[in-house]
C-alpha cells in the first residue's frame, strides 16, 4: 500500500496537469464563445446524440440540476435543442444544433492547436500506460461508490 506522501504526489500531479491544461487552453477565456463546461456538454452531445439529461449528467460527472442549468444556457444560445423522444413523449432528448456543431468544431481546432503539441514527444507506450493506469484507478474508484 502506498504511503501518504506517495498518494499526495500522485493526486497532486493529476491536479497540476489538469490545471496547466486548462490554463493553457483557456488563457484567453474572454474570447471563447462557450465556457469549459459548455464545451464539455457540446462534445458529449455530439458523440452521443439524442440522450436525455440524466445520461448527460452522468457522462459529465455532474448533478442533474447543474447539468440542466448548462443545457438551459446552451438552448438559450441556440447551440442545443430539446426534442420530445419519439418512443416516450414524456422524455426529452438533447441535440446539438448546426450552430453548436460549428462552435464545438472551432473550439476543438483551437484546443488541438494550443495543447496537442505537449504530447508530441511522449512515446506511444507511455501514453498507453498512462491511460491504462488511469482506467484502473477509475475502475477501483467506481467500485467504491
Amino acid at each position: 500500500m502506498l504511503d501518504y506522501d506517495e498518494m499526495y504526489q500522485i493526486f497532486n500531479s493529476f491536479r497540476q496537469v489538469t490545471q496547466s491544461f486548462h490554463k493553457l487552453f483557456w488563457k484567453h477565456e474572454e474570447q471563447m464563445e462557450v465556457t469549459r463546461i459548455q464545451m464539455l456538454v457540446l462534445s458529449i452531445l455530439i458523440e452521443h446524440p439524442n440522450i436525455g439529461l440524466a445520461e448527460l449528467a452522468e457522462m459529465c460527472h455532474m448533478g442533474s440540476s447543474t447539468t440542466s442549468g448548462v443545457v438551459d444556457r446552451l438552448v438559450k444560445a441556440e447551440l442545443v435543442e430539446r426534442e420530445r423522444c419519439i418512443q416516450d413523449r414524456r422524455s426529452l432528448e438533447l441535440k446539438v444544433t448546426e450552430k453548436g456543431k460549428e462552435i464545438q468544431k472551432k473550439m476543438y481546432e483551437l484546443w488541438m492547436s494550443r495543447v496537442s503539441h505537449m504530447m508530441d514527444d511522449l512515446p506511444k507506450e507511455d501514453i498507453d500506460n498512462l491511460l491504462r493506469i488511469h482506467s484502473l484507478m477509475l475502475e477501483k474508484m467506481e467500485k467504491e461508490r
